[in-house]
């Protein structure tokens, strides 16, 4: 082996492997593996690319490829550089810029270039160190994503056992209704929108009242963000009763395999899911997965991964300056995000016309940050730019008109009453955190004797026992924050004193 080692220079094509697949590993959970296969071309076309010019003008194999590492490693990770550079200071000479980050940058290449071209005549013990080294790096690499996958999959099959203990049991005598679960992400109770950003939903609240929502004036819930509000809300238990140390990975894993999808699954339901921007709500098995695609010929899409790889190298300066060639030929991430809303607005009024008993999840993430959308639906062109106090209420005013008229639809074309659960998965900040919207529409009085302080753990339990035949345990009520360690949670008590229950 070690004479192998001294010989091939594999360093040379795994580096810049390594570069993805270290982005990778600080990604997982926010994109899906799968993702990764375009930077990867783009990373060994770049190596392939300098090793063939080292070749032409060297005509030595073992030069070459120490010309293509060193150029890959400086060329690969200037965007990593620059970000930890940007905006420094020596006094009052300000050297994190691009011009000073290129200088020194460009210095070092230079030097180790001539230093290998000039200096390195015997390469066996180069090349038996980078190779060690890269190799080392590249197989804890692959270990990490190998480990990761095989946990998710080990969560999967305690959820499993855990899922086929629940059978929904519907009157066989009536027809089995749609599901519509519809998550307006970070939108929260009236009475925290009123005192946190003076703004009043009462004409959205009266439209849903009037449709026929049922709509707790103190709902809440059971956490202040969506990953663990999810996982416990699918899986109708508190995060602490399903894991002993919950963390993002678990939670995620909670989501992607959850006891609600998997019971209307086996009771047959066509299901439907859309993309929201991350891997973990991306339910791509679903029967069918509704994705974004671009109306404007004049641009094309690059998957956010890519683009973030890309921003990380020397190809950072496709999407810096005046020309900004990167957006120009690319959607930018806000523009992708915004097309994601769009096409679930689009989408959910038709899903009526689909036939059979369906069941549809679909988060959007508004009124949610960044601010995308003026009132009037036209797209803000520097959403980071935005006064998050302006920024919130107008995508709250862009989506209730529209979220009214898609239901609207939803109920005017269904031939039987669907049921359409439409919340918030959180509220926001530290006192407001579990302070979200939730209206429930629930056909042929479904709504009584729901109280006016439920949470979100109780909503498919209540529709599960009231629809199909089911005797689940309702939960107590309990509404958390967290400490420093966000999967670290305490009780959070009702801050309303109208809403706080007295025993």
């Amino acid at each position: 082996m070690k004479w192998l080692f001294q010989r091939i220079s594999l360093y040379f094509l795994l580096f810049p492997i390594n570069t993805v697949l270290m982005l990778t590993t600080t990604n997982l959970g926010e994109i899906e593996i799968k993702a990764i296969w375009i930077a990867l071309l783009i990373a060994v076309l770049f190596s392939l690319t300098f090793l063939l010019l080292g070749w032409m003008i060297l005509r030595d194999l073992q030069q070459a490829s120490l010309i293509s590492f060193v150029i890959s490693f400086f060329g690969l990770t200037y965007g990593h550089f620059f970000n930890f550079f940007k905006g420094r200071i020596i006094g009052k000479w300000v050297v994190g810029t691009h011009f000073y980050s290129t200088i020194i940058w460009g210095i070092l290449t230079i030097t180790f270039l001539v230093f290998g071209i000039i200096k390195i005549r015997n390469f066996k013990n180069i090349n038996l160190i980078l190779n060690v080294i890269v190799l080392s790096t590249t197989i804890f690499h692959l270990g990490y994503l190998s480990s990761y996958q095989i946990r998710e999959k080990v969560l999967a099959i305690h959820k499993d056992t855990d899922q086929n203990r629940i059978v929904l049991n519907p009157d066989p005598y009536y027809p089995l209704p749609d599901v519509y679960f519809i998550i307006l992400d970070k939108y929260a109770r009236s009475d925290a929108l009123r005192i946190s950003y003076n703004y009043d939903n009462s004409e959205f609240i009266k439209s849903l009242e009037s449709l026929g929502f049922f709509i707790p004036d103190c709902s809440r819930s059971n956490y202040p963000f969506t990953v663990m509000s999810l996982s416990s809300q699918l899986n109708m238990a508190y995060v602490e009763d399903l894991t002993a140390a919950p963390n993002f990975e678990e939670t995620r894993a909670f989501i992607r395999n959850n006891v609600v999808h998997r019971v209307f699954e086996n009771l047959g339901y066509t299901t439907i899911a859309f993309d929201m921007g991350f891997d973990w709500g991306n339910f791509t098995w679903f029967d069918h997965f509704y994705d974004h695609l671009s109306s404007n010929l004049d641009q094309w899409s690059i998957d956010p991964f890519t683009v973030l790889y890309i921003k990380t190298t020397i190809g950072r300066f496709l999407f810096e300056g005046s020309s900004n060639i990167g957006a120009q030929i690319t959607r930018t991430i806000y523009e992708q995000k915004a097309d994601r809303t769009r096409l679930i607005l689009e989408v959910l009024p038709e899903i009526p016309d689909l036939s059979g008993p369906k069941f549809i999840h679909s988060h959007i993430i508004t009124p949610h940050p960044p601010f995308l959308f003026n009132p009037d639906g036209s797209f803000v062109p520097d959403p980071e730019e935005v006064d998050p106090m302006v920024g919130f209420t107008n995508q709250l005013a862009y989506i209730e008109p529209r979220i009214l008229d898609v239901v609207s639809q939803i109920l005017e074309k269904s031939e039987d009453p669907p049921i359409i659960i439409i919340e918030g998965d959180h509220g926001f900040g530290k006192k407001y955190g579990t302070s979200n919207l939730l209206a429930l529409y629930l056909p042929y009085g479904g709504a009584t004797g729901l109280e006016e302080h439920m949470t979100l753990i109780n909503v498919f339990p209540h529709i599960f026992n009231t629809y199909f035949g089911t005797e689940i345990d309702y939960l107590p009520d309990i509404s958390y924050t967290h400490t420093d360690n966000w999967y670290e949670s305490i009780p959070l008590e009702e801050w309303n004193p109208e809403c706080q229950i007295i025993e």
